[in-house]
């Protein structure tokens, strides 16, 4: 996994990250604009038709949409396919798959059958994992699998930081290092003086997965996998709790009949049980930062709507 500094693109992109997928007929889908998914063998049609939106009750399914950053698409219980758009990071996400799949690990992982990039946006399809991601599940585990998932999840985040290597990368960098105007500077020294500032220790780096959120975790009995590894590099240890301490998008949300619902009990418990473990945090010097870089970017943007750190 390499530090080189990402490529900027557009932000004129053809076509919206969730509408990357389309029907053609009942059997027949359009990924991005050259890729046919067919349900029977056969050479794809030319020249390749154009396609629909996805009916609600069609046996595609959305099961998650990050605004124009990345979507994920269910084909029944066969497929998943990821559509993002196309950076250094979400660009090597295969590569940190591959690395991980000759590794002995105690969870699971998804085998990545196809990848492509195309007009700024990346494309991975992987078998469907079996079980129930955590952020639909999560809502009614009893308290048995709720401590079950947060000991694992803990666990996993542990298993990873045996991966130690000599540098820093920047694919956390948004989290990271925040409310940053363009060009951000992803370099990895200057990212490493900056964790330092905030009392990290950076004489070792470990390899968090950055996404160890209830969209990315499946749990299936006693077997937990781990869907997204595009933010996946390495980084400061303390990063892997201090992660946790700070991030909502790490809660497990969904959508109900008063609009957003989150619940941040699955990330306070493991970033609780991460510190039994041992782990480090920098939280308080992070929501210092994070908070007085917040006022100053209102202030240059005061049409925004952005909550600081409590």
């Amino acid at each position: 996994m390499a530090s080189t500094p990402p490529k900027t693109a557009p932000t004129d992109h053809v076509t919206h990250v969730r509408d990357c997928v389309r029907q053609l007929d009942g059997i027949s889908w359009l990924i991005g604009c050259t890729r046919l998914l067919r349900c029977v063998k056969g050479p794809p049609p030319i020249p390749t038709p154009d396609g629909g939106p996805l009916p609600p009750d069609g046996h595609v399914r959305q099961i998650h949409d990050a605004g124009d950053a990345s979507a994920v698409l269910s084909f029944g219980n066969e497929l998943i396919v990821q559509v993002r758009v196309a950076e250094e990071i979400t660009r090597r996400e295969h590569e940190t798959i591959a690395f991980l799949l000759e590794k002995p690990l105690s969870f699971d992982i998804p085998k990545v059958l196809f990848y492509t990039e195309e007009k700024f946006k990346v494309y991975l399809i992987e078998p469907f994992v079996p079980g129930k991601r955590l952020n639909e599940a999560g809502w009614d585990m009893a308290e048995q699998e709720k401590a079950h998932v947060v000991t694992r999840v803990a666990g996993i985040a542990a298993e990873l930081a045996a991966f130690r290597p000599d540098e820093f990368t920047w694919a956390d960098a948004n989290w990271l290092d925040p409310f940053q105007e363009r060009p951000r500077n992803r370099n990895p020294p200057a990212l490493q003086n900056h964790c330092e500032s905030l009392g990290m220790d950076c004489s070792i780096f470990v390899l968090p997965d950055n996404d160890l959120g209830p969209t990315s975790i499946v749990v299936n009995g006693d077997r937990i996998a781990v869907l997204s590894w595009e933010m996946a590099g390495y980084a400061p240890l303390a990063w892997v709790r201090t992660k946790f301490a700070i991030c909502g998008a790490l809660e497990v949300e969904r959508v109900g009949g008063a609009g957003l619902e989150t619940n941040p009990e699955y990330r306070v418990r493991v970033e609780k049980k991460l510190g039994e473990m041992g782990f480090t945090e920098v939280t308080a010097a992070y929501k210092k930062m994070a908070n007085e870089r917040l006022i100053e970017w209102q202030k240059k943007h005061p049409w925004t709507r952005m909550q600081g750190y409590q």
